[in-house]
């Protein structure tokens, strides 16, 4: 009997030591698991071209014009997207030309506050068609590059690196 007692005190004592060694470190695995961090602040990021499209419809007809709201000159493109169901031919007010890629493309260099010549879209809609669809226009634009000659051009493959001068302005670190 003796000895059963020593054994269930042994087992208690056993146990009470494995739940201290246990909770020990509890704390500072719950604040492990627990800590979080925010942040604030950030850098905006100006790429100097930009531009905004204008589209209305009259007679089943998308009439497309493209602005120039940024702050350098930039060359722009577009392309009509539609269901195979739909017939769309285009027509223009001159300066507008497509390419084999599916795109239209403004021929002149598109000057800061400046807007394209119209592009028009005419739609042909089956006369069985009942549903509503949508004809999604797509513009891009890019900055106008020039050569070493000085002649300017269009580079649409380019990338935008964002990697370089992270956390400077104008070459200069910034400090808060």
């Amino acid at each position: 009997m003796r000895e059963r007692r020593i054994r269930k005190r042994t087992l208690c004592l056993a146990a009470a030591a494995l739940v201290l060694t246990g909770t020990a470190g509890l704390g500072q695995a719950m604040a492990y698991f627990t800590t979080y961090v925010t942040a604030a602040g950030g850098y905006p990021v100006t790429l100097g071209y930009e531009t905004e499209i204008e589209e209305e419809v009259n007679d089943m007809t998308k009439h497309i014009v493209i602005s120039n709201t940024g702050d350098s000159d930039c060359y722009v493109r577009v392309k009509v997207f539609s269901g195979s169901q739909f017939e769309i031919s285009f027509s223009n007010g001159g300066g507008w030309s497509q390419s084999d890629d599916g795109y239209w493309y403004y021929e002149e260099i598109l000057p800061v506050g400046e807007s394209t010549s119209e592009l028009l879209a005419a739609i042909t809609v089956p006369e069985d068609y009942t549903d509503t669809f949508n004809i999604v226009v797509v513009q891009e634009c890019t900055p106008v590059l020039y050569h070493e000659s000085g002649e300017p051009y269009a580079d649409w493959e380019r990338e935008v690196d964002t990697t370089t001068d992270i956390g400077t302005a104008d070459g200069e670190e910034l400090t808060q």
